[in-house]
């Protein structure tokens, strides 16, 4: 599970909107927003919040994870790869 940077308040949130965004996109944080004392959103860089997209849409892929889960059985087997050349 992604772990949370940081926690801050809606308050200070508000406040330090600009400084926030800045930080997000220069270390890549993830930052929960509370609201009384409970986390209520989560705030991420773009990029981030892409790739994540794209994992779940890996995951979501049933022919994707079933050859995923065949090619990890073939190397515990030490099957022979195939070389990209032959392809």
């Amino acid at each position: 599970m992604e772990k949370i940077d940081k926690y801050i308040s809606v308050t200070k949130a508000k406040s330090q909107i600009l400084n926030i965004i800045r930080d997000i996109g220069i270390y890549d944080n993830t930052l929960a927003i509370t609201k009384n004392g409970l986390p209520h959103a989560v705030l991420m860089s773009m990029d981030h919040y892409v790739a994540l997209q794209e994992t779940m849409e890996v995951l979501s892929d049933s022919n994707t994870m079933e050859q995923l889960h065949n090619s990890m059985q073939e190397l515990k087997n030490r099957e022979k790869l195939v070389d990209l050349d032959e392809l």
